[in-house]
């Protein structure tokens, strides 16, 4: 029957952290995916673990069906925290959540969370009564091994797909239905203990006050002073310490890694085997050696394992080079699970190691349920501090670095603190912190720049990550986690044009909401065109700080404007609790593999966006075709669809392999007015001026057609919803790799066909954006054929590229007197990533200069390819 009980523990291990991943998604979805979001339910997670540790210490009669009655309870709460979420992200909840400040979201928070994890925190205690009273330390230790185990197994379910196959409602079922059955089977292992009193009395309550004082005095010989108030403190110590490292080790993985839910996945899962491993080799250990010596071990070893494994990270990743996919998700994960074990896994054994030789120290006269609940209580306790102080304290003040070196030097102050005064290992811990201060990570690069070609002009360390201001070949770029372009100044024509074409679109748009702030190059389109009111949402503040300090030159101070308004905070989040409507509404290029990134392409959040809009109000979502397959583009486009009856598509640019195209949702049809697109851009300021929309059949040829008309299309795909969040899971795994190492992104001869095709169908059917204006027709087309001209002059194909350079000549004679008058054009689309620019009038005759160019700009763009950058 024991056998039973070790397996329903395990199993309650995969509830309690299945549930953990499910509560950070719907947290992010009521209150923003944001760091503070992330400590919030971590910090109430533990509270709940916490207080049920505390209060199961006095666990001592029928220990097995008080287990079973807790696993019951948490099947209870996880429905319960279910319905909380639901409530949170429905009706005016998320404007009461806005309004009610920090304690208002931690309030909501623990009162979805608590009553699980108080009863998942609470098992240990009671089943470690039934089953480990004899040996806390071994057995306890066995049980945490178990339970983490299991742990892990709850990870890679939710955090590998089972929200996208079954749904984020039904993970709950999942993970309820698993803590009840572990329950159910508990009860009646109960049952049949209280009848044959083979399981009941294994606790320490059979036995005589003379029994457990001689437990008391064989436990704690040859442990010197070790007391239980200095057991308590180490135990809190190793919990903040253990918390702490595994938030620095995540961020110093976002550094290299693609972050999508699978990467973290990965390294949450390397981190659950360790510490398991680390429990199981401790309950080993504790057999044949003073508990005590061996907590201080681990604590030593802890220390040397972080700074050795941080420069073991750097080393093993070529001082922090991108680690992209070559050859599919699966070998991916692999690398990435390899590179974890062997730089971060040493820490985590040993941080895993030390609760168990805690519990042993502890004794076993008071029984089971006191040591594993005290010790428990106050290394959760201890967690929640160090989980804070590392994300918001910590890394803002110390940095990344600073801050491994300290959780180091206190891990040698843990292990001083458990060791007794003449111990042996005491020596060790002292060489330890030697080494520590000779190895020092704070040399350890943070960033990785090419060192001939880029400068690093500074770098800002938060809560939500690492921002990065290089220049690199005479563009002054910000980035995000190393390798996450946001933008730069070589672009800024680009990136401006992404704000203003949706605005140009709308008749008479006087209030904007820009999702993402970036650069704050394309939000000063806003201003530009003179809007009474321009709003920025960017949930990262350092963003915010690189763009207001480095990029004003090129966003024209848009922050210091008194018109525009800067909300730090999660897009979508503000959207839901805002009361305000807006004319335009722009969303950012945003990488839908980005684990939470899904979020932003799901059919409520684009049903969020609809109901803040105002009458005759347009939504623009930005795509990066070239991180996208057709197969994610039509899961986008389909859920448009769904919310946007009227949706057209719009090109950014001519970019044959880094395209970005705009979907532009409307509620009803209205028609787009060429010749006050044209008299608004006459009026805008010489710095905003974008030689793409010179003339209004410039803006024209940006049209792509109608999506709405060719929705046939697109019925296939699924949609993306809160419940089903497939794009996020199913992004990695669509990326197919070809055996030249090159990603089959929506882009190249793909995306012409798919333009070719939106033309045939404008031919047959009437045109509700341009009324079936013939110049607007043949500038559409013009606009496709320059789009194939970049295509073929990227192949060295001649002869094609002449033939539709003569078909946009022809369709659109003044996009080319404009070029030639002022001796810049279309073409920049094509040829220019740096600063020159050449008229498209001149290309036949500069056919060798173009060439040149382009092999150039090929050579860099697969560079960039390869470390998967954001340019925009």
């Amino acid at each position: 029957m024991s056998v039973l009980l070790w397996l329903c523990f395990t199993v309650s291990g995969a509830a309690a952290l299945a549930l953990e991943m499910l509560w950070m998604r719907c947290a992010g979805l009521a209150l923003g995916q944001t760091a503070v979001t992330t400590a919030t339910v971590l910090a109430c997670y533990f509270a709940g673990l916490a207080i049920g540790a505390a209060a199961a210490r006095g666990v001592q009669r029928r220990p097995v069906m008080v287990y079973g009655l807790l696993e019951l309870g948490a099947a209870a709460g996880a429905l319960w925290s279910l319905g909380v979420f639901h409530v949170l992200t429905s009706g005016v909840a998320p404007r009461w959540l806005a309004a009610s400040g920090t304690g208002g979201r931690v309030t909501t928070v623990l009162v979805a969370v608590l009553p699980a994890t108080v009863c998942f925190g609470a098992t240990l205690p009671a089943i470690g009564q039934a089953l480990a009273a004899h040996r806390v330390g071994t057995r306890g230790g066995l049980l945490y091994a178990l339970n983490t185990l299991g742990g892990a197994a709850g990870i890679a379910a939710a955090g590998f797909g089972l929200p996208a196959l079954v749904g984020v409602t039904a993970s709950y079922g999942l993970a309820a239905g698993a803590s009840a059955l572990a329950g159910i089977v508990a009860l009646a292992v109960a049952g049949i203990a209280h009848d044959t009193e083979s399981i009941s009395r294994v606790g320490a309550t059979g036995r005589s006050p003379l029994h457990r004082q001689m437990l008391r005095e064989s436990t704690t010989a040859g442990e010197g002073t070790v007391t239980r108030h200095r057991l308590r403190i180490v135990a809190a110590g190793a919990g903040a310490l253990g918390l702490a490292l595994e938030v620095l080790w995540t961020r110093l993985f976002t550094q290299v890694l693609h972050n999508s839910v699978y990467s973290f996945s990965a390294i949450a899962l390397v981190f659950l085997v360790a510490l398991a491993l680390g429990a199981a080799v401790a309950a080993l250990l504790v057999r044949r050696a003073a508990p005590a010596a061996v907590a201080a071990l681990a604590l030593g070893g802890g220390a040397l394992a972080t700074v050795g494994g941080a420069w073991a990270f750097a080393y093993g990743t070529d001082g922090l080079a991108y680690v992209g996919m070559q050859r599919g998700l699966s070998e991916y994960l692999l690398r990435i699970v390899i590179l974890a074990a062997a730089t971060a896994g040493p820490a985590a054994v040993a941080s895993g190691a030390v609760m168990t030789a805690l519990w042993a120290a502890w004794g076993e006269s008071e029984g089971a349920a006191r040591p594993l609940g005290d010790l428990s209580a106050a290394n959760t306790v201890g967690g929640i501090a160090g989980a804070a102080a590392a994300g918001f304290v910590a890394i803002p003040m110390l940095g990344l670095r600073g801050a491994l070196l300290v959780v180091a030097i206190a891990y040698v102050v843990c292990a001083d603190i458990i060791a007794a005064s003449r111990n042996r290992l005491r020596p060790l811990a002292y060489a330890a912190l030697l080494t520590i201060v000779i190895v020092n990570p704070m040399r350890m690069p943070l960033t990785h720049l090419r060192a001939d070609k880029e400068t690093l002009r500074a770098m800002l360390e938060g809560p939500s990550g690492i921002v990065t201001v290089v220049d690199s070949d005479n563009d002054l770029q910000m980035r995000l986690d190393n390798y996450y372009v946001l933008g730069g100044s070589a672009a800024a024509a680009n990136e401006r044009r992404l704000g203003l074409l949706p605005l140009l679109l709308h008749p008479a748009p006087r209030r904007a909401a820009f999702i993402g702030l970036a650069t704050g190059i394309t939000a000063s389109a806003g201003p530009a065109l003179g809007l009474e009111n321009t709003t920025v949402a960017e949930i990262v503040p350092e963003v915010a700080e690189a763009a207001r300090t480095y990029f004003a030159r090129w966003n024209a101070r848009l922050l210091e404007h008194p018109d525009v308004h800067l909300v730090l905070d999660d897009g979508r989040r503000y959207l839901a609790a805002s009361p305000e409507r807006f004319d335009v509404i722009v969303s950012d290029l945003f990488i839908p593999w980005h684990a939470g990134a899904g979020n932003l392409y799901s059919r409520e959040m684009y049903a969020t966006v609809a109901r803040r809009l105002a009458p005759s109000g347009l939504f623009c979502q930005w795509l990066p075709l070239y991180q996208l397959t057709r197969e994610e583009f039509d899961m986008i486009t389909h859920t448009f669809l769904s919310v946007f009856p009227q949706t057209s598509l719009w090109r950014a640019d001519f970019y044959p392999n880094r395209p970005v195209v705009g979907l532009i949702g409307q509620l009803g049809a209205r028609q787009v007015d060429i010749e006050q697109v044209s008299e608004r851009l006459r009026r805008l300021p010489d710095w905003s001026r974008d030689p793409l929309l010179a003339t209004p059949r410039g803006v024209e040829m940006l049209y792509a057609g109608d999506l709405a008309a060719a929705a046939d299309l697109f019925r296939h795909a699924p949609l993306n919803t809160d419940d089903r969040p497939l794009l996020e899971f199913m992004a990695p795994r669509l990326t197919r790799i070809n055996t030249a190492g090159d990603k089959d992104w929506f882009t190249g001869e793909a995306l012409a066909a798919f333009y070719d095709e939106l033309d045939g169908r404008a031919m047959s059917d009437p045109d509700p954006i341009f009324a079936g204006s013939a110049e607007a027709q043949a500038a559409r087309r013009a606009g496709t054929a320059l789009y194939r001209y970049a295509l073929a002059a990227t192949r060295h194909d001649d002869a094609t590229a002449a033939r539709f350079e003569a078909e946009v000549r022809a369709l659109v004679p003044e996009v080319i007197a404009s070029a030639e008058s002022t001796g810049t054009g279309a073409s920049d689309t094509v040829a220019d990533l740096a600063d020159a620019r050449r008229a498209l009038a001149g290309l036949r005759t500069e056919q060798e200069t173009v060439r040149r160019r382009l092999q150039a700009m090929e050579h860099r763009l697969r560079e960039l390819s390869h470390s998967e950058e954001d340019l925009r």
